[in-house]
Order: structure tokens, then C-alpha cells, then sequence
């Protein structure tokens, strides 16, 4: 016999209900699994071919998220696409450089300093409006930041000096580079181990296409406009996507929200329905005799109104912006991260050097030049689609050879081999962005066809984007309680490594050439590879011992609490 569950409703006839109740219990006396129930819960009875006696809680048989798959799909959709604002801003820029430089009379070093900063306040930013994600909610952290960006996007385009215009592109990448932070930490709430890799995969296609339309969007505007359209036009879009995500997006920080069912910081139409059922409850208990039951339903809502007006005072809360930066002392953390890290900066060193490089070397305008970033982002958005897919392919088949088939919850056990189901694949993706690393810079010191290296740029992005996925879910995974401040320092070092490489590229260029500085990035990476099996080996027994102390010290809590 297999499992058999049958479910009573609370609203269906009470005495039916006792009868098969006593029915089941006479059939199957041995066989029944203790049930933890409580006032106005649906009882389950659990009946099982074993004859071991377990305890079963109703919180067991919750789905992890109440969302419908349409609903969670949408939800990474709408993310994905906020995503695009920070990588569209840091993009959108490179084609300009040139028209900057010469309408504000500065010179191509503070140009590309405009850049630096950027990514530095990039990686800095999420820290802050990452641990606020995790404290006030998603929603009212995602629509603060958006208005920052839009208030420096107004600037920048008015900006009269190169100065004003550097402060400005600091406050920009302080509003603009969290979406992502956020939109990773809402794809976290709502998404299992096992499909947190496609989710992710989906969610980093959207910022993906920043590097897409990014430049050829800053290339045309800049050459039939001016540059400070570009700033307009971000404003534009910037005002988009805080209207779609006022309206549509729902609270998802599981701390507020549990699996979705519960209620703060709403949407409109949840706000709406919320009052009309409160005036109808408010109604029935005008109307209706005061019984036991209605009494408990009139109490239950107190409770709830009393629940939410309390949850108000986090906003009188400031976040502990120092986590994201102590997850660093992590020592899983810091080498997964580090190594990411490395190899996203050489990407950034591909993308700084090419506007610079393919002007000179193929003599290409500056609409031309935006038209040339296009392989590389489209590099992008495959690797995140083929990337998500391997990614829960691995997690399966890892899972299922270690004898964890059903590993789907959110907390998985601390035996679970989770960095080798993570990192599996990692060496395909870092071997090609190695490889090509060490002979790109020689073939553009041979002036090799323009489309030879775009290919190259398309499968470079493909690889950037594959190792991305990898890392980051191999985060969530890690802290998945506290997904927006883990990617927050994701972000951070990656952001750092790719600041200095925007900084040293150019000079490094002009001081052993294409060829050879590119071939020293490359060995960079190769000898980063030492850090995978140490990861491999090491890992498991960080992550196990770090689940432990989080176990004492909440049970530790939990006796505080009751005494």
C-alpha cells in the first residue's frame, strides 16, 4: 500500500467528519502519523505502509510558495526586466565616451574614471539597499531606489561640468545597480532549490540585455542626438518599470510574508481587496448573532490588524549594512566569490577596451561601434537561459546519486553536496573564457577580421553570464534567508575587481600592448583554478559547521524568549 492522505475541510459537516475519522483510525490503527493540529487548521490523516510512528506538523504540508506557476513566472519576469536598468546605465555610456570627452573638455583618463566610480558605488550600493531589502521588504526598497535613479538621471542630463557629471554617475549607480541585489533576493523567496536555477537563469536575462542594447541604444543616440539624451531616455525607462512594479509586484520577503500568504507593504489591488473584505467581515458581525465561532473570526482579524501595525516600526529600523561585508570572513564565501569575481572582471576588460580599440584598429563610428557590443550581449542572454537549465540538471542528478531525490524545500540538509551540484559544470564556462583570454589580445595586435572577434565576444559573454548563474545561486543557496544581502556581496567584489580593471586596462594597453596584457588576465584566470577544489573539498565542512552555530544560537534565542 502506498500513502494515502485524506483531508477533512473545517467547513464540511462535523459529524461526517468524526465518522471517517473513527472509520480510518479502525481500518489503519497502526498506521497513523500523529498530527499536530490546531483550531480552525484543515486536519490531514497520514496513513503510511510503515508501522514506525512519526509526528507530522501542518507547517509540513505547507508549499513552499503560494504563488501559481504563472504568477512566480511573471514575478521573475518583471525582475529580470527591472534588472536591465544597471547594466543598461553602465552600457549605454560606452559609445558616448568620445562626445563626452570632447563637449565637456576633459580628457579620455577622467572619461574612463567616470566609469571606475561607477562600478565602484555599484558594488557599494547594494550593501546598503540589500540588508534594507531584507528588513523593510522588498517592495518599498525596489521603488526608493528607482527614484534615486531617476532623480540622477534628470541631473545628468542637465549635468554643465564633467564634475557634476562624476557625483552624478556615483548617485546613479547608487540607485540603479540594487535592482538587482533586490530582484535576486525576491527570485530567492519564491524559489525551491531545485528551480532556482532556471528562475535565476531567466531573472539574469533581462539584466543581460543591458549589454545588449546598451551600447547601439548610446551609439545612435549619441550620433543623432546628443549625449545627454541618453540620461533622458534612462529616465524614461527608469519611470517604467517603478509604475509596473508599484502595481504589480507583491511583497515576497519571507520574513514579512511567509509563503506569500501573508499581508504587508501590498499592491494596490491587494490593498483594495484587503478593505473590502475587512468591510464585509465588519458587516457579517454586525449582522450575525455573537456566536463562538464568529467571536474567533472577529478575534483572528484583531489579531492580524494588531500583527501588521507592529510590522510598521521596521521601518524605524536601520539595517545592518555591515553583513554583506562580514559574509566575507566566510571562508566559502570569500574563495567562491573571489574566483567569480576574476573572471567578471576580465569580461569588464573585454568591454572598456573595445570601444577604444575597435575605433582605432577598424576606424568604426561611434553607431557602429554601439552595433559591436551586440554579439557579446546576446552571448549573455544565451548563456543564462542554456547556463539556469544545466544548472537544475546538475542539482538533480548530484542530488539524486547522493540519495537526495526529494530536496526541493527551501533548507536543504546540511549534508547535501551542494557545491559539488553547483559547481559541476563551472569548468566548461571558465575554461573558454580562460582559453580565449590568452590569445585574444594577440589577434587584435594582428588586426584579425572584425567578425572573427565577435564571435569571440559572443562566446566571452555566453561564459561571463554561464559562471555568473553558478555563483550566484551557489549564494542563495548558502544564505537563503538572506538572499538580497548575499548577492549584495556578490556584487560588491565582483564590482571592486572590475573597477581595477577599468583602471589598469587602458594603461596597460598603452604600456605592453593588446596582446600581452590580455595574456596576463588570462593566466590570472588559470591560476584561479586552484580555488575550485578547494571549494570541493573544503566547502561541505564550512557550510556544516556554519549551519550548526546558526542552530545553536537560535535555539539559544528560543530559551531566552521563553524565559
Amino acid at each position: 500500500m502506498g500513502l494515502l492522505y485524506i483531508i477533512f475541510s473545517s467547513n464540511s459537516n462535523k459529524v461526517f467528519d468524526v465518522i471517517c475519522l473513527w472509520l480510518t483510525i479502525s481500518r489503519y490503527p497502526d498506521r497513523i502519523l500523529t498530527l499536530e493540529l490546531s483550531k480552525d487548521v484543515i486536519p490531514v490523516i497520514f496513513i503510511s505502509s510503515s508501522r514506525s510512528v512519526k509526528h507530522l506538523t501542518v507547517s509540513s504540508l505547507e508549499p513552499y510558495s503560494v504563488f501559481p506557476q504563472s504568477q512566480k513566472w511573471l514575478i521573475v519576469i518583471l525582475t529580470s526586466l527591472a534588472g536591465i536598468v544597471s547594466p543598461l546605465s553602465a552600457n549605454i555610456y560606452f559609445p558616448a565616451l568620445n562626445a563626452i570627452k570632447e563637449d565637456l573638455n576633459t580628457t579620455t583618463e577622467l572619461v574612463n574614471l567616470s566609469i571606475t566610480v561607477y562600478m565602484i558605488f555599484q558594488g557599494l550600493s547594494p550593501s546598503f539597499w540589500g540588508s534594507l531589502a531584507d528588513l523593510w521588504g522588498r517592495r518599498p526598497v525596489y521603488l526608493a531606489t528607482l527614484l534615486v535613479y531617476m532623480g540622477a538621471c534628470a541631473g545628468l542630463a542637465l549635468a554643465p561640468t564633467y564634475w557634476v557629471l562624476l557625483v552624478l554617475r556615483m548617485l546613479q549607480a547608487f540607485g540603479s545597480s540594487s535592482v538587482i541585489a533586490i530582484g535576486a533576493g525576491v527570485v530567492g523567496d519564491i524559489a525551491t532549490p531545485s528551480e532556482r536555477g532556471s528562475y535565476f537563469g531567466l531573472f539574469s536575462m533581462g539584466q543581460n540585455c543591458g549589454p545588449v542594447l546598451g551600447p547601439v541604444l548610446g551609439g545612435i543616440i549619441s550620433e543623432e542626438l546628443s549625449w545627454r539624451w541618453i540620461f533622458w531616455i534612462l529616465l524614461m525607462v527608469g519611470g517604467a518599470f517603478f509604475v509596473a512594479i508599484f502595481i504589480l509586484l507583491p511583497e515576497t520577503l519571507r520574513s514579512l510574508v511567509g509563503n506569500g500568504s501573508g499581508h504587508a507593504n501590498p499592491t494596490p489591488l491587494q490593498w483594495w481587496e484587503r478593505r473590502q473584505q475587512a468591510k464585509k467581515q465588519q458587516k457579517r458581525d454586525l449582522e450575525a448573532p455573537a456566536t463562538s465561532d464568529t467571536m474567533s473570526e472577529t478575534s483572528t482579524i484583531a489579531n492580524t490588524e494588531d500583527k501588521r501595525s507592529t510590522t510598521k516600526s521596521r521601518f524605524l529600523q536601520f539595517p545592518d549594512v555591515t553583513q554583506p561585508f562580514i559574509y566575507l570572513f566566510q571562508k566559502d564565501v570569500i574563495i567562491a566569490l573571489v574566483y567569480n569575481g576574476i573572471h567578471y572582471a576580465t569580461y569588464y576588460c573585454y568591454m572598456t577596451s573595445t570601444t577604444s580599440q575597435f575605433t582605432l584598429i577598424y576606424g568604426i563610428s561611434e553607431i557602429e561601434v554601439g552595433l559591436c557590443f551586440l554579439p557579446s550581449g546576446i552571448g549573455c542572454i544565451v548563456g543564462s537561459f542554456i547556463g539556469g537549465h544545466l544548472i537544475d540538471r546538475d542539482f538533480k542528478l548530484v542530488g539524486k546519486q547522493a540519495g537526495f531525490e526529494n530536496a526541493k524545500r527551501n533548507q536543504l540538509p546540511s549534508d547535501f553536496p551542494i557545491f559539488k551540484a553547483r559547481l559541476r559544470s563551472v569548468y566548461i564556462a571558465a575554461g573558454l573564457l580562460q582559453v580565449i583570454t590568452l590569445f585574444y589580445g594577440w589577434l587584435l595586435y594582428i588586426r584579425v577580421h572584425l567578425a572573427v572577434v565577435l564571435i569571440i565576444q559572443f562566446i566571452v559573454g555566453f561564459a561571463n553570464s554561464s559562471m555568473f548563474n553558478i555563483f550566484q545561486t551557489l549564494m542563495v543557496d548558502l544564505f537563503p534567508e538572506k538572499s538580497a544581502t548575499i548577492t549584495a556581496s556578490n556584487n560588491l567584489v565582483r564590482c571592486m575587481l572590475g573597477a581595477v580593471a577599468t583602471v589598469i586596462i587602458e594603461p596597460g594597453i598603452q604600456g605592453v600592448g593588446a596582446g600581452w596584457i590580455f595574456t596576463i588576465i588570462g593566466l590570472i584566470c588559470v591560476a584561479s583554478n586552484v580555488l575550485i577544489p578547494v571549494l570541493l573539498k573544503y566547502g561541505p565542512g564550512w557550510r556544516e559547521k556554519r549551519m550548526e552555530l546558526l542552530a545553536r544560537k537560535a535555539e539559544q534565542e528560543k530559551q531566552t524568549q521563553v524565559r
